[in-house]
């Protein structure tokens, strides 16, 4: 059974919402579109929960200069959304420029009408 469109895109303009506040390090916007429970995967198997997250992008340990959506398919089945694709980022990470090119699965959920991203997982794709 194919999900609705407006639920699919719904989700892309949430994923718009979260990747321009991380580049602008809002993290009042990041904290309501983000469930309490994330668990946020790097690329390079860090981990960070909600709170370590937000205050990495409001601290400016994670400064994001761009994010592109190279490739970005979104999935719904009731109250969880899954969006799968390919992301390149461009960052200063502790002072340091990065540039990832990386694979990602994230995963929404709805709670009381309100999505919430919960769950990101990225895999770097080799040079």
């Amino acid at each position: 059974m194919n999900a609705p469109v407006n639920g699919i895109e719904e989700i892309r303009a949430l994923e718009d919402r979260r990747y321009k506040a991380m580049i602008g390090r809002d993290v009042d916007e990041l904290r309501g579109l983000l469930h309490r429970d994330l668990v946020y995967t790097h690329s390079n198997a860090a981990v960070d929960s909600f709170e370590s997250y937000v205050q990495a992008i409001g601290g400016g340990r994670f400064d994001y200069r761009s994010i592109e959506r190279v490739e970005e398919t979104i999935r719904l089945y009731g109250d969880t959304a899954v969006v799968t694709g390919q992301v390149r980022i461009g960052l200063m990470m502790n002072g340091a420029p990065r540039q990832l090119n990386s694979r990602f699965v994230n995963v929404w959920l709805r709670s009381g009408g309100q999505w919430q991203m919960t769950a990101w997982q990225s895999t770097p794709i080799p040079a």
